[in-house]
């Protein structure tokens, strides 16, 4: 029983192995990946909150385009040895046209909302990407533990059965009890990790229904070297956020300075008195002498600066992160590849021979309980060099802005 135990153990390892290497590098996602993550996001509060945010900058962009000035009606009636009634109409001048630098604001802003409602659609999208690979990862080491817990413990039971006999010392007795109870700590450590991998899917998903999507063994590549940097930071929303507020900002300075001119206000006035009609012209204009509003002004220019330096250092941080995601990627697909290439297929043949060994006699307990740890240990290793891969993925996709074109993404919340 206890070699038919150790050989479902290896079998199983051998057929997760052998899945991997007969993937194809998908250009674009799976549709299953796709629609699961746009349903997602349509459902998702922090996209729902930003679409929000759009459409107020929309019904701002609205208001600021609206004439600033109503005309003002007066009328007047006074009683006295004279009868006298007038009515007249004023309007106000926007001399220096404060609504369209005020429409230019509000427009700069729509566009900055709307490139933050992509750049939140990216971070999530890939969020999401992450969350999932570790709870795949997270899934696929239990599985793995749980069949270490039960080889060691059915080990334990025939190395017990063999030291009563007297064919197994006492120190190989103890090396037994000490690995099941290894595998026992492993077990509740991947246990674990699983409930908190699932918790963090949970929370981006809003659901606890683990029918989530696979995900494939196989990426796109990516030469970092002949990765278009500047033309991606162009395209990137972050710099479309960042560009929108430092236009934004030079239009508010344009703003600010408009509104030192005074606006006119023009009347017209006609009236009876008595027999006699009354009509009349009337002008004013505010004097800005003991508020010149300079200090506006000032404030716009500072908040223009401002907005510039963190457009650059937001450049900055984005192209360093470009750059990097790209070499992580690679670096990770190719230990992958490497992997999939010759480690899987030697794995396999290992535990096969390992078993033969062991059933001939021409392995002891002890080494083989060593070697096949080891074995075990280095499938772990490959399940958490895919999830790493797809991490590495993940953060390409935010830091290059494609998450959208490779899991065509709707970017639309309602």
């Amino acid at each position: 029983m206890f070699k038919q135990c150790l050989f479902s153990v290896a079998a199983g390892s051998c057929m997760v192995l052998v899945s991997v290497a007969v993937a194809e590098s998908p250009t674009i996602a799976d549709p299953a990946l796709t629609g699961w993550i746009n349903e997602v996001l349509l459902q998702n509060p922090e996209m729902q909150a930003a679409q929000a945010a759009v459409d107020a900058a929309d019904g701002r962009l609205r208001a600021a385009d609206q004439p600033l000035f109503n005309p003002e009606l007066e009328l007047e009636y006074e009683n006295t040895d004279i009868t006298t009634t007038a009515g007249g109409l004023n309007q106000a001048i926007d001399w220096s046209d404060k609504r369209g630098a005020r429409t230019a604001v509000a427009d700069f802003e729509r566009v900055a909302a709307s490139a933050e409602l992509q750049s939140i659609q990216l971070t999530l999208a890939a969020g999401l990407l992450q969350a999932l690979a570790d709870w795949h990862a997270a899934a696929a080491i239990k599985q793995v533990s749980e069949q270490q817990t039960l080889l060691l413990t059915r080990f334990v039971r025939l190395a017990e059965r063999r030291r009563k006999a007297g064919d197994l010392g006492q120190v190989e007795l103890d090396l037994a009890h000490l690995a099941a109870a290894e595998a026992a700590f492993e077990q509740a450590d991947a246990s674990q990790n699983l409930i908190l991998a699932h918790r963090a899917v949970s929370v981006l998903t809003g659901s606890d229904s683990p029918g989530w999507p696979v995900l494939s063994t196989q990426l796109p590549d990516i030469e970092p070297q002949q990765v278009d940097v500047d033309g991606l930071l162009n395209d990137l929303p972050l710099m479309h956020v960042a560009l929108a507020q430092m236009s934004a900002a030079r239009a508010s300075v344009k703003l600010s300075v408009r509104e030192k001119k005074p606006d006119p206000t023009f009347g017209f006035r006609i009236g009876k008195e008595d027999s006699d009609t009354l009509t009349g012209l009337t002008f004013s204009v505010p004097l800005y002498v003991r508020n010149t509003f300079s200090a506006e002004v000032d404030v716009a220019n500072a908040s223009l600066i401002q907005a510039e330096r963190a457009a650059a250092n937001v450049r900055r941080q984005a192209r360093a992160d470009l750059i990097a995601t790209a070499q992580v990627y690679q670096s990770s697909r190719l230990a992958w590849n490497a992997w999939v290439a010759s480690g899987a297929p030697r794995l396999s043949q290992h535990t096969e021979l390992l078993d033969r060994l062991w059933q001939a006699g021409e392995l002891n307990t002890t080494d083989y309980l060593v070697q096949l740890k080891q074995a075990l240990d280095t499938e772990v290793s490959a399940i958490k060099q895919h999830g790493r891969m797809w991490q590495a993925w993940s953060a390409w996709l935010m830091a290059s802005g494609r998450a959208d074109k490779w899991l065509n993404l709707t970017g639309d919340t309602q």
